[in-house]
């Protein structure tokens, strides 16, 4: 039986088998980022108490999933993240395979190192993309506030990834 699982080009990493990316794609990405936009808020919770990710409030930020075929458009309210509609301009897109979102996620790769090899891209505003790299860059992975579950799902997701590598 011939392995489906691919990886990319630039990097060798694995890829989320078309199998699995084609339902992701069905799904309208309203859907996936209210769904992601709960789970940032938690995670990202003390961060958004202390005000830590105030310079996204009335910009709308971007997250690409390359080898998902879906994005994730939010912006800051009030009260944290939330889903935006999808209409107007884009302030900062960031992109990249869930492979290298998962090992920044959990602390297992460098950010600089990611970015740098054009693992995870920055595009839009230059200033809106440091200031997202930096407060990456500064976070302490094991204070988030990740779910034991969350955690795991994420742990055996790379094993998984690295199983077929």
């Amino acid at each position: 039986m011939q392995d489906t699982y691919k990886t990319n080009e630039a990097g060798g990493n694995p890829q989320i088998p078309p199998f699995l990316a084609a339902p992701l794609k069905m799904v309208p990405n309203v859907v996936h980022t209210q769904l992601l936009v709960a789970v940032l808020n938690h995670v990202f919770k003390q961060q958004l108490r202390d005000g830590d990710l105030d310079f996204l409030e009335s910009r709308t930020a971007v997250i690409r999933l390359l080898d998902g075929g879906v994005e994730f458009r939010f912006t800051k309210g009030r009260k944290g993240l939330v889903a935006h509609s999808g209409e107007g301009p884009i302030d900062l897109a960031i992109s990249g395979d869930l492979y290298d979102f998962l090992q920044l996620s959990l602390g297992k790769e460098d950010p600089d190192t990611l970015f740098f090899q054009r693992r995870i891209r920055l595009e839009g505003d230059v200033e809106l993309g440091l200031e997202t790299k930096n407060l990456i860059y500064g976070l302490d992975v094991e204070a988030l506030s990740i779910p034991g579950p969350l955690r795991m799902a994420f742990n055996k997701a790379i094993s998984f990834y690295q199983d077929r590598q």
